[in-house]
């Protein structure tokens, strides 16, 4: 029983048997550098970074010069998430073998994840002058340059990694995500088949095919993807993203379990001595989406509306510097706008901290761009989730999630780790502001004299169950059209391919191209009736619809993503757009698509609750959100936790 035997089972891949012989072997021959050195590695091809840290740093007292043992205890922290530690560790095996590929990619990792991505890419770039086919180094490569920015350079990195090693999973992966930024979704998806073809349970590859051929309206296989992705969460596995998931699953604790597995593990908890009474609330909003966003747009309002008196404002952004009058209003209602771009989660949260934040507000979530991390590190002592992702974020150090009794009723707390707090309505709206002029239906595309059923939100949305029902829609109303939104490339031809299957002229679907915010807010005016789709449906671009006087028939499922139109419809008193189920759903656009007096009548009350109600009043729904904060830092502050509560109506 020797080291070497441990050794031949460790290069034969037979981690367990490695490992076990190993501790034997340790536990005969305690000052044997080899057995721990052995013992650390085969851990860490087990996935267990703690244990194999613990092993290395025996290892490590016995020999703390030896380079083996640096390196893989560089990469056990890499994998345990302890940058600043992985800088000081690369340090030390540097020195020992300054051209050591695999130290210079962990140490890449952990300055990448330390938002230095430059500095991450000049090391990646020294690990592959060392070992030029290094596939890991070159996949991350292609990540650092993405993270630059430099999209093209990416791909082509990427690219590299796929040709150095053939159907690498990693590489496939990595390439396949950028494509979906790049907008290329068939060719993502074919990346995906190819991930799945070498390693089925690779994490998120499941559920991210699902999404890259939800893109194109590609429903091959959707129930069967469906079905897999739900046996591996059940089995604890991700086989989905959190965002993914919403629109997968009509189903909170799917999410839930999504958003579980994807959280990043809590910092250890902190103590917050009690502020100074009299002082202003700070409180922080965290997103990268604070330019010409949806995001800011429906918050551009309520932002100025805030009442400075009470409530010291500031933005940490991490998102792109695009200009734009929209950024210019937004920068102008913050009282401070921070850059923390180039900083990692532990620093925001840090600096959020040395700031003296009250409260942080992640806009993002576990959307793209999203960095949960932040408040996993505790920002601040109130952090609250809203409007970003809808949906929980599954993790201890979210306290809060701003919601409404209709996105999430009273008895749904089950649904969320976060304590809910219900405004009258969740979605913020910006006033009453101009459009663009009226188009024609010749510029749309659209024939006149035809009643226009519209969706334009993304046709990612579209499921097989939602464009089922809205082609025996179209079959019930033959003097009828559908506007959709065209999407990805080969959505549209998709679409037209699924109508014909289902007995309906391709030419009567008509689709959107992609328009300034202004111009696609009056083209709206050409539809007569908005079709909301499930289980996820349309957020902003249903607010859209409904200010610019267009009714949406909206089908709300269990969960949050599903019920937006349901809330404001609700909000702006037109309960009889919110169908009990599809059956009611066809029923109802059939029947406005046929009665256009009842229609005129249900615009006509749209219109005035647009003009008169609260829904797009910015200054009434920030005496609400503000008297939300109030109260939670009052808990706060009185040391205790979160707990749930209502908002009245001001």
């Amino acid at each position: 029983m020797t080291a070497r035997q441990a050794y031949d089972l460790y290069r034969d891949g037979r981690m367990a048997e490695a490992a076990a012989l190993c501790e034997r072997v340790a536990a005969d021959d305690p000052g044997s550098v080899e057995a721990w050195h052995l013992l650390g590695a085969a851990r860490l091809a087990l996935g267990d970074a703690a244990s194999a840290l613990a092993a290395l740093d025996r290892a490590l007292a016995l020999d703390p010069v030896r380079a083996g043992v640096l390196s893989a205890r560089a990469a056990a922290l890499v994998a345990l998430g302890r940058d600043d530690e992985v800088l000081a560790a690369s340090e030390a095996a540097l020195a020992r073998d300054p051209d050591n590929a695999t130290v210079l990619n962990a140490r890449g990792v952990a300055l990448r994840r330390l938002g230095r991505p430059a500095e991450a890419l000049a090391t990646y770039d020294k690990a592959l002058a060392a070992s030029p086919g290094f596939v890991d180094a070159l996949c991350n490569r292609g990540v650092a340059l993405s993270d630059l920015g430099r999209f093209e350079q990416a791909l082509a990195a990427h690219d590299q990694a796929c040709a150095a090693v053939p159907d690498h999973p990693q590489a496939l992966a990595n390439r396949a995500g950028l494509l979906m930024l790049l907008g290329r979704p068939v060719e993502a998806a074919r990346d995906l088949e190819r991930v799945l073809a070498r390693d089925p349970r690779r994490p998120r590859a499941l559920g991210d095919l699902l999404y890259a051929r939800r893109q194109v309206c590609d429903w091959r296989d959707d129930a069967a993807l469906l079905a897999a992705i739900r046996d591996e969460l059940e089995a604890g596995r991700p086989a989905i993203g959190p965002f993914a998931a919403l629109s997968a699953f009509d189903d909170p604790a799917s999410h839930r379990l999504a958003a579980g597995l994807a959280a990043p593990p809590p910092a250890p908890a902190r103590v917050w001595p009690p502020r100074p009474p009299g002082e202003r609330i700070r409180v922080a909003y965290l997103s990268a989406d604070l330019h010409d966003h949806a995001t800011a747009r429906l918050m551009a309002g309520l932002l100025e509306a805030h009442d400075r008196k009470r409530f010291e404002i500031l933005a940490l952004s991490y998102g792109p510097d695009l200009g734009g009058a929209l950024r210019e209003r937004i920068d102008a209602a913050f009282e401070r706008r921070i850059d923390v771009r180039r900083l990692s989660d532990a620093a925001v949260a840090a600096l959020a901290r040395d700031l003296g934040v009250d409260i942080v507000v992640d806009l993002k979530g576990h959307t793209q761009d999203g960095r949960p991390g932040i408040l996993a590190h505790r920002a601040a002592p109130v952090q609250v989730s809203w409007l970003g992702y809808p949906g929980t974020l599954a993790a201890p150090y979210a306290d809060y999630v701003i919601a409404d009794p209709v996105v999430s009723p009273p008895g749904a707390e089950a649904d969320w780790s976060e304590a809910v707090v219900r405004l009258p309505l969740y979605q913020p709206n910006d006033g009453l502001t101009s459009f663009a002029a009226r188009p024609t239906c010749a510029d749309a595309g659209l024939p006149d004299g035809v009643f226009v059923f519209a969706c334009l939100n993304n046709p990612a949305k579209i499921t097989p169950e939602v464009f089922a029902a809205w082609t025996t829609v179209l079959r019930a109303a033959p003097g009828s059209v559908l506007w959709l939104y065209e999407g990805s490339p080969g959505a549209a031809a998709n679409l037209r391919s699924h109508a014909r299957a289902a007995g309906i002229d391709p030419d009567r679907l008509v689709f959107a191209g992609p328009a300034p915010h202004a111009e696609h807010l009056a083209r709206q005016t050409l539809a007569d009736l908005m079709l909301d789709t499930w289980p996820y449906g349309a957020h902003t671009t249903a607010s859209d619809a409904l200010r610019m006087g267009i009714p949406i028939l909206t089908a709300p499922g269990r969960s949050f993503a599903s019920r937006v139109a349901a809330s404001l419809l609700t909000a702006l008193d037109l309960p009889e757009l919110v169908a009990d189920d599809v059956e009611s759903y066809v029923a109802a656009a059939v029947r406005l698509a046929g009665d256009p007096a009842a229609l005129e009548a249900l615009k006509a009350r749209l219109g005035r609750a647009v003009r008169n109600g609260p829904v797009f009043d910015p200054a009434v729904f920030a005496r609400r959100l503000e008297a939300a904060f109030e109260a939670l830092y009052a808990r706060a502050q009185a040391g205790l936790p979160p707990a749930g509560f209502d908002i009245d109506p001001v």
